[in-house]
């Protein structure tokens, strides 16, 4: 479908929605039919995550050994977790009051991306037993994870009960974790600014501003746990906020690993350096958009960090990027030191790589991580090596919750559920559990 075309569709479902779904239907309150997290999430400890007996390796970017990139003996950099669209919802929650319709809504998929008006009971109910399973089981990781990301979309219908549910999940992790805004994130089903919603019902919807302010501590800072300097899940490192919340951006960088040089030449042990992006567009709409600021703050940090490999998060994939896609694009195949785009939406696991063809044996690699509401409900957990010889390695493999008494089994049942529905975004199996191997760049 053209872009002319889908926009056209975008905007007609939202008016059908917006201007009659809401009136006709026979919807309560103003509009919406609210529902709550009725349920306390279940207890059970849980084990680490299984580590898949075989690794399929991928060298679709050519990566060659190269002696003025070598560094020595192979090690291991960097360990993380990686979770994604978890949409934790309202339960009994309905838009229009009308099941028929809000299945017609789900029909129009990525056009506008409502997805999820018509799914399972089960998933909902048990959406934060699942997430607390999945952070039981990234705790019980071995060796234990640097951090978490979460790639965005947190919530599904937009509301602050849902933040709150997610957010009290989440800050249990024994270790740092990193937000991402998603479209879910900061509007309305994904979808709708939340002004254009107001008149419609009295649930409490978050704007962008709202979710990234729900993230900085309540009481006094310096209490606060930190993570890598941050105590915001990242969001107070983003440019010109001055610890203010009401000034923060969406997007910032942190860096997980300094660079160590031994002697006049370059670093013996390359750095790690994170850089997370906003890709929600608050006019509207669940495709990205990634803004000329951003795009200069991007690429001023990375020239500013030339000892650094570089990796980009974001909740969408560039493919999903309906503004500024093939700018971002280029400017990460113009920095070698960049090793892969990390990110979510899709609800899938795949991996792809972008070759740089003036390059030969340049590029990164884009690795998405599927939802915890719909099937396979699995994380990813990825390693960055160096190899030593001139060429670096991201091995990932996903995995699924590890919980054990009434949590394990209300989270089996989720899964059991999502298993039964059409989709299926378990991805192959060059997109699971793989080496990645990359071209290390001679960093200065």
């Amino acid at each position: 479908m053209d872009s002319k075309k889908r926009q056209l569709m975008t905007w007609l479902g939202l008016i059908v929605v917006v201007c009659f779904g809401l009136g006709s239907f026979g919807c309560g309150g103003k509009g919406f039919s609210a529902g709550s997290l009725l349920q306390a999430p279940a207890q059970g400890g849980a084990t680490a995550p299984a580590v898949p007996s075989g690794i399929f390796m991928r060298n679709d970017l050519d990566a060659r050994p190269r002696m003025d990139s070598a560094t020595g003996a192979p090690r291991r950099l960097l360990q993380f977790g990686h979770l994604s669209d978890v949409h934790i919802t309202l339960e009994q929650f309905t838009f229009t009051g009308h099941p028929k319709l809000e299945m017609m809504l789900d029909g129009f998929g990525e056009q506008i991306g409502f997805g999820g008006l018509d799914r399972p009971e089960i998933q909902e109910r048990y959406d934060v037993d699942t997430l607390r399973a999945m952070v039981k089981t990234l705790n019980a990781a071995r060796p234990p994870l640097d951090f978490v990301v979460n790639t965005g979309d947190a919530v599904d219908i937009g509301t602050v009960p849902e933040l709150v549910g997610f957010l009290s999940e989440m800050n249990q992790l024994e270790c740092p974790w990193f937000q991402v805004v998603g479209n879910h994130d900061c509007l309305g089903m994904g979808n709708i600014p939340p002004a254009m919603l107001e008149n419609f019902t009295d649930l409490d919807f978050l704007n962008k501003q709202e979710f990234i302010q729900k993230h900085f501590p309540v009481k006094d800072l310096s209490q606060s746990r930190t993570a890598f300097g941050s105590q915001a899940k990242g969001f107070d490192f983003s440019p010109a906020s001055s610890g203010r919340p009401s000034e923060v951006r969406g997007y910032y960088a942190f860096t997980a690993v300094p660079p160590i040089s031994v002697g006049g030449g370059g670093p013996n042990r390359p750095g790690i350096r994170f850089y997370v992006l906003e890709t929600s567009r608050p006019a509207g709409k669940a495709l990205g958009h990634v803004g000329k600021d951003q795009l200069r703050w991007l690429k001023k940090e990375i020239e500013t960090h030339p000892r650094y490999l570089a990796l980009v998060v974001s909740h969408h994939p560039i493919e999903r990027i309906e503004e500024g896609a093939e700018e971002l694009r280029n400017l990460l195949l113009a920095h070698p030191q960049v090793i892969a785009l990390v990110c979510g939406h899709d609800h899938s696991h795949r991996i792809r790589p972008f070759s740089n063809a003036q390059q030969p044996g340049r590029g990164f690699w884009q690795i998405q991580t599927s939802s915890l509401i719909d099937y396979p409900q699995q994380g990813r957990i990825l390693e960055i090596y160096d190899r030593g010889n001139g060429t670096g390695a991201i091995r990932t493999f996903v995995f699924n919750q590890q919980a054990g008494g009434q949590l394990g089994k209300n989270a089996r049942a989720s899964f059991q559920s999502a298993a039964g529905e059409e989709f299926d975004g378990s991805g192959s199996a060059g997109d699971r559990n793989v080496e990645l191997l990359f071209q290390m760049p001679v960093l200065q």
